[in-house]
């Protein structure tokens, strides 16, 4: 494995095992209060606005931030992708309007609206906005995976098996897992870089979890105003966050290079 990508996972690696293991680590951590943004007797990274230590509220603040996100990701590609197959692969154009039209609608609504009005109205139901997160993900889904689709259902490949009278469905599902496979998975590292966006805004929004929680959203927005005089109390879980997002790409967009670009640059890096 490249340096490179040894960084990429590294970066992934770092708030993953925080949210992991971090809650047993932080079980260490003194129960009690503290002076607010003064010191702390369990790390040198100090105290939040609740007298918190800020290294264990950082340990025990990204699990349900990061089960959230996952989950609704997996299931918003679960439904955009059926909607997505469905309607690449229907014999009748006006099947592929009756799916499409509604997803066009979908994205030309605010995303951040929808989740806002649906915390709103459920008073933060943490359900509600992974629910509204998953239903704004799911029009862009079920576009991209119909567009990817669309090219291998009705490509020469497929057309061929058919002409050939091939009736076994692994065959025709083999050649489309190994021809979607690849952009899908690329889309789906870009879908959970929206999950935990939107997720992180509306608990920055004071929309999502208690605003005494210490999901790492949470944390920023919490402590924003004490950032000159504790620094960790924003910049750990801030750090946590990007470290994921940006991690996330890096290691999807090397995973998933195509083969022949990545050989063309590295015979250009030996000559």
């Amino acid at each position: 494995m490249t340096p490179r990508r040894w960084l990429y996972s590294a970066l992934v690696a770092v708030p993953v095992l925080v949210a992991t293991i971090g809650p047993i680590i932080a079980m260490g951590a003194p129960q009690r209060r503290q002076a607010p943004f003064g010191p702390s007797q369990w790390s040198p990274l100090g105290t939040d606005r609740l007298g918190r230590d800020v290294l264990a509220a950082a340990l025990t603040g990204g699990r349900t931030f990061l089960v959230v996100a996952a989950v609704t990701v997996a299931l918003a590609y679960l439904l955009g992708s059926l909607i997505g197959l469905a309607a690449a692969a229907a014999p009748r154009a006006w099947v592929d309007e009756l799916l499409m039209r509604p997803m066009d609608v979908l994205l030309c609504l605010p995303s951040l609206l929808i989740i806002m009005v649906a915390a709103l109205r459920t008073r933060g139901s943490a359900v509600a906005i992974a629910c509204a997160i998953g239903f704004v993900l799911v029009a862009p889904i079920s576009r991209f995976v119909r567009m990817t689709a669309r090219g291998t259902v009705h490509g020469p490949v497929m057309e061929a098996l058919r002409m050939q009278g091939e009736n076994r469905a692994f065959r025709y599902g083999n050649y489309a897992v190994a021809e979607m496979s690849r952009p899908i998975a690329a889309d789906l590292a870009t879908r959970f870089t929206a999950a935990v966006y939107f997720l992180a805004s509306a608990n920055f929004l004071g929309l999502g979890f208690d605003t005494t929680s210490t999901d790492w959203a949470v944390s920023v927005a919490a402590n924003k105003d004490a950032l000159t005089i504790a620094p960790w109390s924003v910049a750990l879980p801030a750090l946590l966050i990007v470290s994921l997002i940006v991690g996330v790409n890096l290691l999807a967009d090397d995973l998933l290079a195509d083969p022949r670009a990545r050989a063309a640059r590295r015979a250009t890096r030996d000559d």
